[in-house]
């Protein structure tokens, strides 16, 4: 059976609706996530910021704080289930160069329209102008079964980029599958968070994706980069605006 996405790409967020956000930075402060708040780790195939941070994720203060609220959420429901993070800022450099490396390969490739070769490559990666990630409101999430120490089944592995069944509505995936998708796509819309359809496991907060999302006129959060490859961080709650 030859699979075909065309029609869930249609409907997912592009870059140009991004572009033309306005952005109204509100200094929320950075925060490193609390192993036991919520689990978390990088995971093979992401693993670019620990160069950077080693095993600390940052994110947001009011990104940490729905977080809060979402694991509290899910475990009235389902007790022996957690969210399980995998990834939240990432410096705007190496945004820029996954993007730069991205393009090039997927280049390679015809397209008449130099917009539509960047729209193909924003779905995996997103363009540095308008991404999440490097704002400290976009985050990869997941949810473990803390009694068999399992992650639940979502149809793929996070990050594997050989098959688009990672499109959320995949139609190629078990219904179980299927189910565990909408059980966090809800925990997490339920917070305020903003899904991108692109990735089961994206969820943002505060950035252009959420602005576009929910229709607000502005996002929150701007990108940020890290003047430092050797910053050293200190526990708990820090802003980062004077290594930026």
């Amino acid at each position: 059976m030859k699979k075909n996405y065309s029609k869930l790409e249609l409907k997912m967020v592009k870059y140009k609706d991004l572009i033309t956000i306005p952005v109204i930075e509100n200094n929320d402060p950075f925060i490193i996530v609390s192993q036991s708040d919520i689990p978390n780790k990088y995971m093979p195939g992401m693993t670019d910021m620990q160069k950077v941070l080693g095993e600390k994720i940052i994110v947001r203060k009011s990104v940490y704080d729905k977080l809060l609220s979402a694991q509290t959420d899910l475990q009235k429901q389902y007790p022996s289930l957690s969210l399980f993070l995998t990834y939240g800022f990432r410096s705007l450099e190496i945004q820029t160069a996954r993007f730069t490396q991205q393009l090039k390969d997927v280049s390679k490739q015809f397209f008449s329209d130099p917009l539509a070769l960047y729209e193909e490559v924003h779905r995996s990666i997103a363009v540095p102008t308008v991404a999440g990630h490097p704002t400290g409101g976009a985050i990869d999430i997941t949810i473990v079964d803390i009694k068999s120490n399992t992650f639940l089944n979502f149809g793929t592995k996070q990050y594997d980029y050989t098959t688009k069944d990672y499109y959320v509505f995949s139609p190629y995936i078990s219904n179980k599958a299927k189910k565990n998708r909408m059980l966090l796509r809800r925990v997490m819309l339920e917070v305020g968070f903003a899904p991108f359809d692109g990735e089961w496991w994206h969820f943002s907060y505060g950035d252009r994706e959420w602005a576009y999302y929910y229709n607000k006129n502005s996002a929150i959060y701007q990108q940020r980069n890290l003047g430092s490859s050797g910053v050293r961080l200190p526990l708990g709650s820090l802003n980062l605006a004077s290594i930026f």
